[in-house]
């Protein structure tokens, strides 16, 4: 379902710097877990540059991702090699919170600023980190707002719910999906088998084609984030079988499409380019000596309808639907 994927990507500022007197273009690293234009990441780099395009900003942006989601040392490489191209700002997505502390401090050490997304909470300070600003949201309240609405919807105690994790130990997979499964289990849906699929789409769809036949009672599987969503819905789709729920959690606009489908039952939506627009006027203020907001907060919404696509998510991420022209006309 993910299209036009990329690894690396550097894209150039084209306006001038106007009234901050800086000769050279500001050089912007960027480093999230992955990279592609209609994934969370590449939809906060989208509104991240037409904001500096619109602040009058004469920039140089490169993204650089891993190759797996899961490689927290690659990822640690990347950011080591800004800082010895001697970038500017440093925009790290991390695959681990923790693990990526050391190159935090690398960073530091060269005394160019960091800024952190996909994530708001502050690294503690015993992490002895300087980070200019967080913007993100809570992974645990998206696990929760999923737990809570499947329960009012579709689960009832007794239940048998599959789940799907990234790799073991992650704190993102464990705070999104282990949340939702805790509250579950306190109301009584069992727990009919915990996987890990790494963030990937193949591996959910293999995962999801072993679990359902070892458990043909699951009545539902959350996955914890779109690509494997939709790779279990896929295997669903495949299989024939209708009476599953699969629920996600970043609600990227291929994910979009399942659910205006009905192939996925919900997934949360986080609207990531006005993160990336929010950092953008971050980098402005600092730029211009400014004070910088530490925290920028992101809404998190359930999305799991027609009417909730319609009403609940920004028309930029409704334009990159497949079912856009659809979508287009009922919102007309």
């Amino acid at each position: 379902m993910f299209k036009h994927t990329l690894r690396t990507v550097l894209v150039f500022g084209a306006l001038s710097l106007l009234g901050l007197g800086q000769a050279q273009p500001v050089q912007i690293g960027f480093a999230p877990p992955v990279y592609d234009t209609l994934d969370y990441f590449g939809q906060f780099a989208a509104g991240f540059q037409a904001r500096l395009d619109d602040l009058g900003v004469d920039y140089e942006f490169t993204a650089r991702a891993s190759t797996a989601e899961a490689n927290m040392q690659q990822q640690l490489d990347i950011v080591e090699d800004f800082i010895t191209l001697g970038v500017d700002y440093i925009i790290v997505g991390p695959i681990d919170y923790f693990g990526i502390v050391p190159a935090l401090q690398s960073a530091n050490e060269a005394g160019i600023p960091i800024i952190v997304i996909n994530h708001l909470d502050v690294h503690p300070d015993d992490s002895d980190v300087d980070v200019m600003a967080y913007s993100g949201y809570s992974h645990a309240e998206g696990g929760r707002i999923t737990a809570e609405w499947a329960l009012d919807n579709v689960l009832d105690a007794g239940d048998e719910i599959g789940l799907m994790f990234a790799e073991p130990g992650n704190q993102i997979s464990e705070e999104r999906v282990g949340t939702a499964r805790d509250i579950w289990v306190d109301a009584g849906v069992e727990v009919a088998f915990e996987q890990y699929a790494y963030w990937e789409q193949a591996r959910a769809y293999d995962a999801t084609e072993r679990q359902i036949l070892a458990y043909p009672d699951v009545s539902a599987i959350y996955a914890g984030n779109s690509a494997m969503a939709m790779g279990t819905a896929t295997a669903l789709d495949a299989m024939g079988i209708d009476d599953v729920d699969v629920f996600g959690f970043g609600a990227v606009p291929p994910e979009l499409d399942m659910i205006w489908e009905g192939l996925i039952k919900g997934s949360i939506f986080r609207d990531s380019q006005s993160s990336g627009r929010y950092i953008a006027e971050a980098i402005h203020a600092d730029l211009n000596g400014d004070p910088v907001q530490k925290q920028y907060p992101l809404d998190m919404v359930m999305v799991a309808s027609r009417d909730d696509i319609l009403t609940k998510v920004p028309r930029e991420a409704l334009e990159l639907m497949e079912n856009w022209p659809e979508v287009e006309a009922e919102l007309e």
